[in-house]
């Protein structure tokens, strides 16, 4: 699936505080992408062999424009070495399948001052058959820790003005970046790889094994729901299409709605894509780097239930496809 930059800025100015929807690359029949991958690479001016941190560059035009078409400004953050610090240890925790992806097909990242939203996933390649990926992260982020950056977006789902009831996610002190690279750069390795794709045999949708893995029983298609877990409310997220935001008092209905699906959060929801990339995120920080992650809903301050996807059945019943990330095999 390739999605048109132009969608993508629809989508994601429509809704501030979320994550760039990532964009997907199809490699085109009788393409040989060793050769022609090496052949983009020289033509964008990417050297595999360089250090991911050496990536850290100026945005590019297009991306900038993108967002000046839709009336906003923002600006390049100059960064200083305590920040380049917090860039260089989200790279060091990603799993192996992205840093072997990133080193191959992460062009640039850059971060911005007054952006909109918190992180845009776009390629800098045209139609070469393959993609090369810019990632733009909005510079706050470096100064929040997940947890604090996390419940910010968490609380958007929900109308304010009740002051008795709020969500807050527990998540711990790593950088907030480490969490939305981890996020985003998913995007890439899905991207890169096909790993969720279906393309058409004799006029029949045909899902790769991996596709068919990760999504059966979860999902009919990239965006519908199996026919289990197409709850009335939780389909009126706001992450899904026409979706609005939840009063406070719905909290309690939502997440123990949201704790009968396999869906590690409500952002999951949104896609399959999503779902892959909050799937892994969550599972690599709390697994692997003995992280929490909690959704509290607290009213008057005391803590009234919560949510831990990585305890629900149904979540962890999806984490054997996850092994992928972690072969150490080209």
């Amino acid at each position: 699936m390739k999605l048109h930059k132009a969608l993508v800025v629809n989508c994601f100015f429509a809704a501030l505080w979320l994550f760039g929807n990532g964009v997907f690359a199809q490699v085109k029949p009788g393409f040989s992408p060793a050769k022609g991958l090496r052949a983009i690479q020289n033509k964008y001016g990417l050297d595999p062999n360089k250090p991911l941190l050496s990536r850290v560059a100026a945005t590019p035009e297009d991306v900038l424009k993108m967002f000046r078409d839709a009336g906003m400004d923002p600006t390049e953050h100059p960064m200083n070495k305590e920040e380049m610090q917090i860039v260089a240890k989200a790279f060091a925790v990603l799993p192996p399948l992205h840093q072997r992806v990133l080193e191959q097909h992460l062009r640039s990242i850059s971060f911005l001052d007054n952006m909109p939203n918190t992180a845009l996933t776009s390629p800098v390649t045209k139609d070469e058959g393959t993609d090369l990926f810019h990632i733009t992260f909005r510079a706050g982020i470096l100064h929040q820790t997940i947890s604090e950056w996390a419940t910010e977006k968490e609380r958007t789902c929900f109308e304010k003005g009740d002051s008795t009831t709020s969500v807050s996610i527990h998540a711990g002190l790593m950088s907030a970046l480490t969490y939305v690279l981890l996020h985003e750069s998913t995007h890439v390795v899905d991207g890169s790889t096909g790993l969720l794709k279906v393309d058409t045999i004799e006029g029949k949708p045909k899902p790769n094994a991996f596709t068919l893995n990760f999504t059966n029983g979860v999902w009919q298609s990239a965006n519908v729901h199996d026919r289990l877990y197409q709850d009335p409310l939780l389909l009126q997220s706001r992450f899904r299409p026409g979706g609005r935001r939840f009063v406070p008092a719905e909290a309690l209905t939502v997440y123990a709605a949201l704790a009968k699906t396999p869906f590690a959060s409500l952002y999951s929801m949104a896609s399959w894509h999503e779902d892959l990339a909050e799937l892994l995120t969550i599972y690599h920080l709390t697994e692997k780097y003995k992280q929490p992650f909690r959704v509290s809903v607290s009213c008057k301050g005391r803590e009234i239930a919560h949510y831990e996807p990585m305890r629900s059945a149904l979540v962890r019943q999806r984490i054997k496809v996850l092994q992928r990330f972690y072969s150490k095999k080209a």
